[in-house]
């Protein structure tokens, strides 16, 4: 997902550059270029010498973003005077990954509390150039990605509309122009930049969707110009660092380091990864963390990913449950190398992916190959805890020799009466003892195990094409909206 992000804003630069070269942005291609540039310089150097320091594992993906992000907000460097302060705005934004820091998370937004600083103590602030008629085709086309890609569409559509009714009920009880008002924030402001690229960093947004949705909501409150306390006025970079606070206040504040106990094979190229943390950690079961792996050569896919945690929080130990391909990335090759001496960091505990509150809502688990790691987690919770739930799973995999965590599952059957009915969609490998269903999950093979199935809510996890065909296959059978819950599955990217 960082990778969309990073792409995303050198696309912008390089528009920039071309309008630049037009005359349509008002500095020259040439300042823009040099002042990118110094502002990567910069923000890796630092980032590297604060990691050495530190002895913490570097994310090179975020240097560059927020460098990117500095150029983009900030006037391009004409002068001394100009690049001393795009020098301090990169030490700044580094800087406080480190050091504004509790329990090793991150409070701000790099980007935002460097321009917040460099405000109050420099007497410099950023100019938001990107936030012109000229960018805002761009911005649009691009953000639109990057918010589907992070799924955060509800937090970015609360912010907007937080904004936007809020400066019209101003504008009207000030006596205003509302369509003057709205044109101006809509079209000659940041705000769609500032929604899709700065609102939406993982590290710093709330965990969960209703929590990102207030989180949404109160910024966008506090990113109207109108805004104020005393002679201090709102800014963009002001109204996210005042979320980020917000936030920090909701969110879990742990971050371990995971070491390898033992690794075992448990399909198909499927890996259970099973580590001692640090800490204990606190978590629902179903959710997901980012996990940082630092390692040489890391390709353009960085050194960090998000995996669903297949162990319950019920267990001392932390299971992932990882699927290699043959072509895999460097991250996936340097964890399949690691070893009781690997530094495995673990933050940002978040998702929505769990088990309702209510134990009697009957309830249908919908797997597809790896997607049965939060299933793992929520059923051996289950189990620890001796909770019975009326739950029925299906579990989808290509051959009989990818289906793992069979212990789990058949345990949960005879402990807890939770019944997994597997198929296996690849028929030309089905062995001949196979009496269980063949074929991908269809309306026909619900109907005949679920009479109560309008009655049920469905939770699906896999890859996005598995769960966008059972999610249309659901509702062909009528389930509503409502009534289906899908996994984020961050391990896929």
């Amino acid at each position: 997902m960082y990778r969309v992000v990073l792409y995303l804003l050198i696309g912008l630069i390089g528009v920039a550059t071309i309008l630049a070269a037009f005359k349509v942005l008002a500095f020259s291609p040439l300042a823009l270029l040099a002042s990118t540039a110094f502002l990567i310089i910069i923000c890796w150097a630092m980032n590297t010498i604060l990691a050495f320091m530190l002895n913490v594992p570097a994310n090179v993906e975020s240097v560059y973003i927020t460098a990117l992000i500095l150029a983009l907000i900030i006037d391009p460097a004409q002068s001394v005077g100009a690049f001393l302060f795009l020098g301090w705005a990169a030490i700044l934004a580094m800087s406080s990954k480190y050091i504004l820091a509790l329990r090793k998370k991150h409070i701000f937004n790099p980007a935002a509390i460097a321009v917040v600083i460099t405000a109050f103590v420099l007497n410099q602030s950023a100019s938001w150039w990107v936030g012109t008629v000229s960018m805002l085709p761009f911005v649009l086309i691009g953000g639109l990605l990057v918010a589907r890609k992070l799924r955060q569409e509800d937090m970015v559509l609360s912010f907007c509309a937080a904004v936007i009714v809020g400066i019209a009920l101003i504008t009207l009880v000030q006596g205003r122009s509302v369509t003057t008002a709205l044109y101006q924030v809509v079209v000659q402001s940041p705000l769609f930049f500032f929604a899709f690229i700065m609102l939406t960093e993982p590290l710093t947004a709330p965990p969960t969707k209703n929590l990102r949705r207030v989180y949404g909501a109160l910024i966008g409150l506090l990113f109207m110009p109108q805004v104020h306390l005393g002679s201090i006025y709102s800014t963009p970079e002001l109204a996210l660092v005042l979320g980020n606070v917000f936030s920090y206040l909701v969110s879990p504040k742990q971050k371990v380091v995971l070491t390898l106990n033992r690794k075992i094979k448990m399909g198909h190229n499927v890996f259970d990864f099973v580590f001692r943390p640090s800490q204990k950690l606190t978590y629902r079961p179903g959710q997901y963390m980012e996990f940082t792996l630092a390692h040489p050569h890391a390709d353009s896919r960085g050194n960090r990913r998000y995996f669903t945690l297949a162990s319950s929080p019920t267990e001392n130990f932390v299971h992932l449950g990882i699927r290699f391909y043959d072509q895999g990335s460097s991250f996936k090759q340097a964890m399949f190398q690691m070893n009781g001496k690997t530094q495995f960091v673990a933050a940002q505990i978040a998702g929505d992916f769990t088990l309702p509150t209510d134990p009697t809502q009957k309830l249908v688990f919908i797997a597809g190959g790896i997607g049965i790691t939060p299933f793992r987690s929520m059923l051996k919770y289950l189990l620890d805890t001796q909770q019975r739930r009326d739950i029925v799973m299906f579990y989808a995999n290509r051959r009989a020799d990818e289906i793992v965590y069979k212990d789990v599952l058949s345990e949960v059957q005879a402990k807890l009466g939770i019944r997994t009915f597997y198929t296996l969609t690849d028929t030309a490998a089905v062995p001949r003892n196979w009496s269980a269903f063949v074929g991908r999950i269809q309306e026909q093979m619900l109907l005949d195990v679920l009479p109560d199935y309008l009655e049920r809510t469905y939770y699906l996890s896999g890859p996005p094409d598995m769960v966008r065909a059972y999610e249309q296959v659901l509702k062909n059978l009528q389930v509503r909206h409502e009534q289906i819950k899908k996994d984020f599955f961050p391990g896929l990217v």
